[in-house]
């Protein structure tokens, strides 16, 4: 059963939200904060630590960097400490994209991977799909064309069922075969 203080929270931050839709990032940043608060009051680490999250995604829309690496940090001790490894997840792909948008390429590349094993370890397929994605359209950016097809194929390959793995899969391996002998 939650309490009084949990609900509050709640709100707050379903309001930080939807504000955050609506391109009020001050206004939503304020509710978001408050909401922490009242979740820290309630020792509801998987609250603060989504809250924090939500607070670093508003910071990287308005490209704050260090106030949103400072969220995510947070986020992350918290979801750490409630062993929400879902919620740890989330935190590591949104630092995953805020090393990108900053150039830091391998370490975006290092929180994406953490990210997606994660995501692998709680059953998350589609999201660690997508995650994988990512990581390698950050290696064709690069040109490293074996790593980019390999992070596809992996990607392919948590999708596991459907059209898209059952086709593509077999077409990435074609080119990632006649690379991988090239580099030997």
């Amino acid at each position: 059963m939650r309490s009084g203080l949990t609900e509050r929270a709640e709100s707050l931050k379903e309001e930080g939200l939807r504000l955050y839709r609506l391109g009020d990032y001050e206004a939503a940043a304020s509710l978001f904060m408050e909401a922490e608060g009242i979740f820290a009051e309630a020792r509801d680490l998987r609250g603060q630590g989504e809250t924090l999250n939500n607070l670093g995604v508003l910071h990287l829309q308005a490209q704050r960097w260090a106030e949103a690496q400072k969220a995510f940090e947070g986020a992350n001790d918290k979801f750490i400490s409630a062993e929400d490894n879902l919620g740890r997840a989330q935190t590591l792909g949104n630092f995953g994209e805020l090393f990108r948008r900053r150039g830091q390429r391998e370490e975006a590349v290092d929180s994406l991977k953490e990210a997606a094993n994660l995501l692998r370890e709680v059953g998350e397929r589609e999201k660690e799909a997508k995650t994988l994605e990512l990581i390698s359209r950050i290696r064709l950016e690069e040109r490293r064309w074996l790593e980019a097809l390999h992070f596809y194929d992996l990607s392919l390959a948590a999708h596991h069922s459907g059209l898209k793995g059952t086709i593509l899969r077999p077409l990435v391996k074609i080119p990632l075969s006649l690379l991988s002998r090239g580099s030997m």
